[in-house]
C-alpha cells in the first residue's frame, strides 16, 4: 500500500486497530477503516473523487470489499482526534509534517471541549420548561466584556504597522486582547446554539452558520467573522507561529464586526429570546 500512497497526494495514512499489523484477505465480517490526510495541494473539490477512488484501490489491495475511507482534511474535530489518538500509523510522507498535524487535531479537540460546560449549562436551561431558554444575564454579561475587549484594541489601531511589530509588549498585549475576544465571540455563539437546539457544531465555524441560519446574525457577518477561527487556534497554543502584520490588519479591518455581533446578539435578545 505504500506505494499506492507514495503515488498519489497522501500525507499520511492511519488504519483502524483491528487492521494493525495484519493484511487482511478474503471475505472479511470487519470493516477495515482507513484514514487518509491528503496533501494541501488537493482541492476540497476533489475530496471526495479521491474517496472513491482510495476505496476501489484499498478494496484491492486488500482483497476485501469491506473498507470504508475517511478523508481527514474534511473531517470533524472529533474525528481527527480519535484517528491519531487509537488507529495506527500506515504512512506517512514526511514525519515532521505529520506529528505536526497530530499534535494539532487532539489540540484543537481539546479546546472545543471547552464548550461542553456551555452547552451543559444550555440544556439545562432548556429542560425547565417547554419553551426553550436563554439566560439573558449571562449572555449580556458576555456581550459587555466582548465589547470591553473591542474598546481596548481600538486603543491600539492608531499605532503604525512598523512600531507595533517591533514592540512585543504591544503586539504581545494585541494578541491577548485578540483572542480573548475570539474566544467570547464563539463560546457566546456555542451556548446560543444548544440553548435554541440549533444544529450542534462540529468545528468552530459551524458555530456561526448555525446562529446565522436561526437569523441571530447576519449571514454576511458570520462568513467575515468565520475568518477568526484559524487565527483562534494559533493565538490559542501556536502564538508564535502568529504574523504580527496580520494581527496588526484584524485589529484595523475586524473590531468592527465583532462589535456588530454583540450588538446582533443583544437586538435578538430584545426581540426574540425565547421561542
Amino acid at each position: 500500500m505504500a506505494t499506492l500512497f507514495q503515488t498519489n497526494p497522501v500525507d499520511a495514512a492511519y488504519a483502524h486497530a483491528l487492521a494493525q499489523g495484519k493484511r487482511v484477505v478474503g471475505k472479511s465480517s470487519e470493516v477495515v477503516d482507513i484514514a487518509l490526510l491528503l496533501l494541501d495541494q488537493v482541492r476540497a473539490n476533489e475530496f471526495f473523487d479521491y474517496q472513491v477512488y482510495f476505496v476501489s484501490e484499498l478494496s484491492k489491495a486488500l482483497e476485501t470489499s469491506d473498507v470504508d475511507v475517511l478523508i481527514l482534511n474534511r473531517a470533524s474535530l472529533l474525528q481527527r482526534a480519535k484517528v491519531v489518538r487509537s488507529w495506527g500509523l500506515l504512512y506517512q510522507r514526511d514525519q515532521k509534517r505529520r506529528v505536526v498535524f497530530e499534535a494539532r487535531a487532539v489540540m484543537d479537540y481539546l479546546e472545543f471541549q471547552k464548550y461542553d460546560d456551555l452547552q451543559s449549562k444550555a440544556l439545562a436551561e432548556r429542560t425547565r420548561g417547554e419553551r426553550f431558554a436563554i439566560d439573558e444575564t449571562y449572555v449580556r454579561a458576555r456581550l459587555a466584556r466582548l465589547r470591553e475587549y473591542v474598546r481596548l484594541l481600538m486603543d491600539l489601531r492608531p499605532i503604525e504597522p512598523t512600531k507595533f511589530k517591533a514592540d512585543p509588549k504591544l503586539y504581545g498585549l494585541a494578541q491577548w486582547y485578540l483572542q480573548q475576544a475570539v474566544e467570547l465571540l464563539f463560546g457566546t455563539g456555542a451556548y446560543l446554539v444548544m440553548a435554541l437546539a440549533l444544529p450542534k457544531p462540529e468545528a468552530y465555524h459551524d458555530i456561526l452558520d448555525a446562529i446565522a441560519g436561526r437569523g441571530i446574525i447576519d449571514k454576511p457577518l458570520a462568513y467575515k467573522l468565520e475568518q477568526l477561527a484559524n487565527l483562534r487556534n494559533l493565538l490559542a497554543y501556536d502564538r508564535e507561529q502568529t504574523d504580527i502584520d496580520e494581527v496588526h490588519g484584524h485589529i484595523q479591518t475586524r473590531l468592527g464586526e465583532l462589535a456588530a455581533f454583540a450588538d446582533q446578539v443583544e437586538a435578538f435578545l430584545g426581540g426574540d429570546a425565547q421561542v
